[in-house]
């Protein structure tokens, strides 16, 4: 029996989560951690000898702030949002997930819907026996008690209720 075809919708659910876990992991550590590039891009406007440290930047979000010491002992700071870092990313995580979706089963053909299963009983009596008819325990109604069993019952009920 061949296999069903799998929708395209369904084959690449799983790629695509790989991506946007990749791509939001990775923009996450270029902003808290190091940019993949050049961290302070302007570095090279400023006078010669002047040195540069990058930091993540909360207001707004996703940028980083270069602070910039001028020979002098002048220092500036500036704001920028790494772009290009985040298209490397975003091309990476395609390249990932392009890789993980023609490596998954449902890119070779064998990830269809399964077979139906097989028959217990076909395979030579596995299957299972029905249970034996029950038998109904249930009280009789009220009415239908004797004189003995009613005088038990309200001897228990008094025992009970009696103060200790």
């Amino acid at each position: 029996m061949a296999p069903l075809p799998v929708p395209a919708s369904t084959r690449w659910q799983g790629p695509v989560r790989i991506a946007v876990a990749i791509f939001l992991a990775g923009v996450l550590v270029v902003w808290l951690v190091k940019p993949i590039g050049n961290a302070c891009p302007d570095l090279n406007v400023v006078v010669a000898g002047s040195s540069a440290s990058s930091s993540p930047s909360f207001s707004p979000p996703l940028t980083r702030t270069c602070t910039y010491t001028i020979a002098g002992g002048t220092r500036a700071t500036a704001r920028y949002v790494p772009w290009l870092d985040w298209l490397v990313l975003l091309v990476a995580a395609a390249a990932v997930a392009g890789v993980a979706g023609a490596l998954s089963p449902a890119a070779r053909g064998g990830g269809g819907q399964r077979p139906p299963r097989e028959d217990p009983a076909a395979r030579g009596g596995g299957g299972r026996r029905p249970l034996p008819a029950r038998e109904d325990h249930a009280p009789a109604p009220s009415g239908e008690r004797d004189e003995a069993e009613r005088e038990r019952a309200r001897r228990e009920r008094a025992q009970r209720n009696r103060p200790r």
